[in-house]
């Protein structure tokens, strides 16, 4: 009975895998590149500038002698300094500039996302404003949805509306069953773990990805479990649709807490003052007197550098205008952070929003534990290594499927059976269709002209076609020959990617080596690793054209 159960669970993991492979591998790798989602915007979008470091910032003299290492205290004093003046910059902007505006919003820089601006909406038109380290306004801005694509593509698969989201959640339910037939068909999990064999690729592969199986379990099911429990509400919708007349929207209404809405008041803070040019005054200082009171407030609360994220002023014109300022997530494992509310005239506290229900609570730790945006850089960097290991578990596991049937094939069968050929050709398609398709995406990012009408798009494109190209070549050659030329078409792109990224444009490579801009840098560093690493699978393929090479050497 346990042999037969075995068997059954050796089955389960094979065809589940088989089934949700490619699909798994393109959600893995894209979900993988989104743990530095704000630092591949930042370098797709090579106008902006280090804004904020950690916790020091430019724009803020401070005696030098007094500002050491170990000296926190001064590093936040500094930090919050100069979110202050940020802060001031941009509502001294927004008072001029959007009067009309029924709302404003002030996005802060963090350290990961160099990027200070305002937005205010009039009517159904948004306007976004940008503003450089010393509050001078931002010129053109690159049109480019940087690491927000791999994002959304991640759990959309650039099928918004379309059902992107089902799928996506069908691929991490089939990821769990996996996973869980996985453990008991590894069940010798230390032997599995200290063996890893010599000699034929094939079990060296084997080896491989029961040993990779066992370091990324837990990180698997934290993701996949998270993953489903994100949109559990649309994934079972007819509870949903029974108990609230709008579905889905009602119970996010029901289980989000919201602020009451504002009174409606059609008078506004300057008229109580005066109308005069002496009471315009007036009502600008007493707005600067409660803005810096709500700020000295928070200071006492939040002591953490870089503390507030968001600002937002709802009915800035209006006597019952709320000031709403949003914490970092960066403390927090919940995908929502604190909030405070003050009234924006008086700087008097206001009634924030309600605590959530545990529920609620749970599912935004689910959401927050996906995303990890609490992650440090060390533990950033340790969840991305994870990530590519799990893409490593799942190629691997595809790749170990098509040798055993090839090893199984009788030696006098000459023709490989469609589903066989099928699903060599798709592993080729879809493992390397991604690893050239990604840098491509970068390196439209640079050789598009920036004045290029609806840009941002082209370079999507230009994602899909590198891959379409790859399932094309993969269809007309063989697959030993399609593996090491493909490999080798990543190793070029990967190569020109840090080549091209250096010259264009120079001066801001010349900016960021002056400024130790790390985050800039460590790109091209990046590049070239994984241009190695293609260059080592294409000699380890052994493929037909490398041995063809070595023969020629010894001739």
């Amino acid at each position: 009975m346990k042999t037969t159960f075995r068997k059954t669970m050796i089955w389960l993991h094979t065809y589940l895998g088989i089934i949700s492979g490619w699909l798994l591998f393109v959600i893995f790798v894209t979900g993988t590149l989104s743990y530095f989602t704000p630092e591949i915007t930042y370098w797709m979008m090579p106008e902006r500038q280090v804004i904020v470091g950690d916790g020091f910032d430019r724009n803020i003299v401070v005696d030098e002698a007094s500002y050491t290492q170990t000296n926190t205290q001064t590093k936040t004093k500094v930090a919050q300094e100069s979110q202050r003046f940020q802060i001031e910059q941009s509502l001294n902007y927004l008072q001029h500039h959007a009067k009309n505006a029924s709302s404003w919003r002030i996005y802060l820089p963090t350290a990961r996302e160099q990027h200070w601006y305002v937005q205010w909406r009039e009517g159904k038109t948004r306007h976004t404003v940008s503003f450089n380290k010393d509050a001078t306004l931002l010129g053109s801005t690159t049109d480019t949805k940087g690491g927000l694509f791999f994002r959304n593509f991640h759990y959309t698969l650039q099928l918004r509306g379309y059902g992107g989201r089902y799928i996506a959640g069908i691929a991490a339910m089939a990821m769990l069953l996996t996973l869980f037939s996985g453990i008991y068909t590894h069940r010798r999990f230390f032997k599995d773990f200290f063996t890893l064999r010599k000699g034929k690729i094939s079990k060296w592969t084997s080896d491989l990805h029961a040993l990779v199986g066992i370091v990324t379990l837990p990180f698997c099911l934290m993701i996949c479990i998270s993953a489903i429990m994100i949109y559990a509400i649309m994934y079972t919708p007819f509870s949903a649709n029974m108990h609230f007349e709008q579905g889905e929207r009602g119970v996010n209404k029901a289980i989000i807490p919201s602020l009451p809405p504002l009174t409606n008041s059609t008078s506004t803070a300057a008229n109580s003052v005066k109308s005069s040019a002496a009471g315009a005054s007036e009502y600008m200082l007493s707005k600067s007197i409660a803005y810096s009171a709500i700020l000295t407030s928070l200071k006492a609360q939040w002591q953490e550098p870089h503390a507030i994220k968001r600002i937002t002023v709802e009915a800035p014109g209006n006597e019952n205008s709320r000031f709403i300022i949003e914490r970092t997530k960066s403390l927090t494992v919940s995908n929502r952070a604190d909030r405070l509310v003050y009234s924006s005239y008086t700087a008097t506290p206001l009634e924030g929003y309600e605590d959530e229900s545990a529920p609620a609570t749970f599912r935004r730790i689910m959401y927050g534990l996906h995303q990890a945006n609490f992650a440090t850089t060390g533990l950033r960097w340790l969840l991305f290594g994870l990530g590519v290991l799990s893409c490593v578990l799942i190629a691997s596991g595809l790749i170990i499927w098509v040798n055993q049937r090839r090893t199984n094939l009788s030696k006098g069968q000459k023709r490989i059976p469609l589903s066989l050929h099928i699903m060599e050709k798709g592993n080729i398609a879809s493992i390397m269709g991604m690893a050239i398709a990604t840098p491509v995406f970068l390196l439209a990012n640079r050789l598009i002209p920036a004045d290029t009408l609806n840009r941002a798009n082209m370079e999507i494109s230009a994602f899909f076609v590198a891959w379409l190209y790859c399932l094309v070549h993969v269809i007309f050659r063989p697959a030993k020959n399609a593996w090491f030329e493909q490999t080798l078409v990543a190793v070029v792109s990967f190569i020109s990617l840090a080549v091209v990224g250096i010259c264009m444009p120079f001066e801001r490579i010349k900016g960021a080596v002056g400024t130790a801009d790390i985050t800039y840098l460590s790109f091209f560093l990046g590049f070239v690793l994984c241009g190695a690493v293609f260059f080592s699978t294409s000699v380890l393929a052994k493929s037909s054209f490398v041995r063809l090479l070595f023969k020629w050497r010894n001739v």
